[in-house]
C-alpha cells in the first residue's frame, strides 16, 4: 500500500513583519544578475529527448551555479507502457500547459516568451536554449534567493528553509516564491538513448536502462507558489517547509540520498525572475541503520534458476562493514548471504546471487530481509526488508513447445524506416545465437540463426528503436520466424505491429538427434539433423584446430586490440576493435570464438 503523502508547511517570518527586515542569515543582499531556469518537457518514448537532456545538462555543466535544470515528464511521450515507471505529475501537466508546448522535446527559459518559441506560449526547441539561456544571465534580477536543506533520516523528513531578498522593485506587483523537489539518478527506460545521449545509459531491466536526472517529482509550493505580495526594494521573506518523505510516487522510489531542492520567484505566475537549486543535507541519528532500497530477479523462460539481485544503503552514522543478508522465493527456505566492506553513510551497495534455484510458479515473489549492521541490533527495523516478482514463462503458458532444434528462418519485410528494426535470438540467460539488422526500407530479408536442444529455451526478441513499430503510417512491415519444419514462431502484420519498441516470443527445442554436433555457449551441443560442425560429440571436443574457444575477451584471441575483421556465425564482418564487440559467437582466424 502506497503511503499517504504528508505535507506541512509553515510560513516563518523573520521580524514583525515580512517586509523591510533588517537582518538576513545566508542570502545576498548584493545585487545580482538572472539566473537560468530551464523547464524542460521530456518523455521515456521521445526519441530525440535524449539529445534535449544532454543540450540542458551541456548548458548547465558551462554555467557553474548559475542554471536550475527542472526535467518535466509530460505528454503522449510519457504515458508509461506496461511495466514501465511513471514519471508524470500533476505539477507538470499544468506548467506544460501554460507553456503551450507543440512538440517534444521543448523547453522555456525562466517562462519568458521570447521570439523563437514554438507558439503563443513560452515553450521553446532545444536549438534555442542556448541562445535563450545566454541572454537572461545578461539581465539584471530584482531579488536573490537562498535555499538550506537537510533531510532527517531517523524521520523520514525533508526541511526547506528558503530566503528571499530584494534588491530592487518589481514591476509586477504580485510575486510567487515556488519550491520543487527533484530527483537525480532514477533509472527508467529511454527511447532513442543509444542514439542521442548513449553516455546515460546505465544498468538495468530496459532496453535500454537510462539514467534520469533533474526530475520533478513534487511541489512543496503548490501549483504556482506561494504569494509574496506588493515586493519592494529592501525586502525580506524567510520560509521553512517541511515533508513527510513518501517511499514513492507513482510507483517510482523516491530516493532521499538523490533529491535536489529548487527555488524560484515568478511575476505573477508567468516570469521566473531567479532561482537556485541545492542538495539536502543528510542528518544520520543512528549509528546503525541498514536500509533496503530495492530488489529485482530475473524472469525465466523454462529453467527452475533464476539471478537475484538486492542494493541496500547505510543509513547509518557508522561506516557499514558487515550486514546478513537472507532471501527466500515463494516462501522456501531462507538462505543468508553474509555481506562484508565499506560503506560509508549514504552510500549504497549491490549484491547479485546468480543461479538461485526454486520451484517454479506462474508469478514467483523473492523476499529479502536484513539485520545485524556490524554484528549490532539495527535500530531502524522499518526500512529493512522488501519483495520482488519475476515471471516463469513456461508456468505462464507464454513458450511455444515442439520447436525443432537448427536452423531458424527470419523473414522480414520493412516498413518505410527499415532502420529502426533489429531482431536477435538468445537463451534465457542472454548468450546470442542469431541477430539482425538494421536494414533498408521497404525491403524483403531472408535470415537465419541456429539453436541447440541445449539449452531448450530461446527468446525471439524484434526491436524497433523509434518505437512506433512496423504498421501502419509509414508503411506496412511484415515478419515471419520459423523452425526448419516450418513450425511457426512468431508471424507479425499489420495487426500486431503496431506501436512497439520491443516484442518478445519465447519457444523451446524438444526435438532432435545426436548426430550433429555444434559449439555453443555451453560446449558441444546437439543441434539437430545434419545441421552440426562435427559428427559426434568427441569430434567437436577433440578438435583443437577449429573447434570451440569459449572466452571473456576477444583479446585472447588478439592480445593487440588492433582493429580487425571479424565475422559473426552468419558471415557479416565487424570492422571494429575486438573489445568492442558484443557478446555472442565469431570466426576469428578460421577458430569458433564465444565472447560471453
Amino acid at each position: 500500500m502506497k503511503k499517504l503523502l504528508i505535507l506541512l508547511i509553515t510560513i516563518l517570518v523573520a521580524c514583525s513583519t515580512p517586509k523591510h527586515c533588517d537582518a538576513q542569515t545566508f542570502v545576498s543582499t548584493t545585487p545580482e544578475n538572472k539566473n537560468i531556469v530551464l523547464e524542460e518537457f521530456t518523455g521515456i518514448h521521445c526519441t530525440f529527448c535524449p539529445d534535449g537532456h544532454l543540450l540542458a545538462q551541456t548548458l548547465y555543466n558551462n554555467n557553474p551555479g548559475d542554471v536550475v535544470l527542472v526535467n518535466i515528464h509530460v505528454g503522449s511521450y510519457s504515458t508509461p507502457n506496461q511495466g514501465e515507471p511513471d514519471f508524470r505529475t500533476s505539477f507538470g501537466t499544468a506548467i506544460d500547459g501554460q507553456a503551450q508546448v507543440a512538440g517534444y522535446p521543448a523547453g522555456t527559459i525562466n517562462r519568458h516568451q521570447f521570439t523563437m518559441t514554438q507558439g503563443g506560449g513560452t515553450a521553446m526547441s532545444r536549438s534555442d536554449w542556448g541562445t535563450a539561456g545566454n541572454m537572461m544571465l545578461t539581465q539584471a534580477s530584482p531579488v536573490n534567493v537562498a535555499i538550506m536543506s537537510n533531510i532527517d533520516i531517523g524521520t523520514n523528513t525533508l526541511t526547506a528553509d528558503v530566503e528571499v531578498y530584494y534588491t530592487d522593485s518589481t514591476v509586477v506587483l504580485d510575486n510567487y516564491l515556488n519550491v520543487f523537489v527533484l530527483q537525480n539518478n532514477v533509472a527508467g527506460p529511454q527511447i532513442g538513448a543509444q542514439s542521442f545521449n548513449p553516455s546515460a545509459i546505465i544498468t538495468g531491466p530496459w532496453n535500454p536502462t537510462y539514467n534520469h536526472n533533474h526530475m520533478l517529482r513534487h511541489s512543496l509550493t503548490g501549483q504556482w507558489g506561494d504569494i509574496l505580495s506588493s515586493p519592494q526594494l529592501g525586502d525580506f521573506y524567510t520560509f521553512t517547509y517541511t515533508w513527510n518523505l513518501p517511499t514513492d510516487i507513482n510507483g517510482v522510489d523516491l530516493d532521499i540520498t538523490n533529491l535536489e531542492i529548487a527555488a524560484f520567484v515568478t511575476e505573477s505566475q508567468q516570469e521566473i525572475l531567479t532561482g537556485v537549486v541545492a542538495t539536502p543535507q543528510l542528518i544520520f541519528p543512528n549509528s546503525y541503520d541498514a536500509n533496503v532500497t530495492s530488489s529485482s530477479a530475473d524472469g525465466v523462460i523454462c529453467a527452475s534458476e533464476t539471478d537475484i539481485e538486492i542494493t541496500f544503503k547505510n543509513y547509518g552514522n557508522q561506516t557499514l562493514t558487515s550486514l546478513d543478508l537472507a532471501y527466500d522465493i515463494n516462501g522456501g527456505t531462507a538462505v543468508t548471504y553474509n555481506w562484508n566492506g565499506s560503506l560509508l553513510s549514504g552510500n549504497s551497495e549491490t549484491v547479485s546471487i546468480p543461479a538461485v534455484q526454486f520451484t517454479p510458479q506462474a508469478t514467483n515473489t523473492v523476499t529479502w530481509v536484513v539485520s545485524n549492521p556490524n554484528g549490532q541490533i539495527d535500530q531502524n527495523a522499518n526500512n529493512n526488508s522488501t519483495t520482488s516478482t519475476f515471471i516463469h514463462e513456461d508456468q505462464s503458458g507464454n513458450v511455444i513447445t515442439g520447436i525443432d532444434a537448427g536452423q531458424i528462418d527470419v523473414s522480414i519485410f520493412t516498413d518505410g524506416y527499415g532502420s529502426e528494426t533489429t531482431w536477435e535470438v538468445i537463451d534465457e540467460i542472454g548468450n546470442l545465437f542469431g541477430s539482425g539488422g538494421p536494414y533498408s526500407n521497404n525491403t524483403q530479408y531472408n535470415e537465419i540463426a541456429y539453436v541447440s536442444i541445449f539449452p531448450s529455451c530461446f527468446a525471439f526478441n524484434l526491436y524497433d528503436s523509434y518505437g512506433d513499430g512496423m504498421c501502419c503510417a509509414n508503411g506496412v512491415g511484415s515478419v515471419l520466424v520459423t523452425d526448419q519444419s516450418n513450425n511457426t514462431i512468431f508471424e507479425g502484420d499489420a495487426t500486431n505491429l503496431v506501436n512497439f519498441s520491443e516484442i518478445g516470443i519465447y519457444f523451446s527445442t524438444g526435438s532432435g538427434t545426436l548426430n550433429a554436433w555444434e559449439c555453443t555457449p555451453f560446449g558441444c551441443a546437439d543441434v539437430g539433423v545434419g545441421l552440426g560442425t562435427y559428427a559426434t560429440q568427441l569430434d567437436c571436443e577433440g578438435d583443437s584446430t577449429t573447434g570451440c574457444y569459449i572466452i571473456s575477451s576477444i583479446e585472447e584471441i588478439n592480445p593487440a586490440n588492433s582493429i580487425a575483421i571479424i565475422y559473426d556465425v552468419l558471415g557479416r564482418p565487424y570492422t571494429i576493435r575486438p573489445s568492442e564487440l558484443p557478446r555472442g559467437i565469431y570466426i576469428i582466424d578460421n577458430k569458433k570464438v564465444i565472447k560471453q
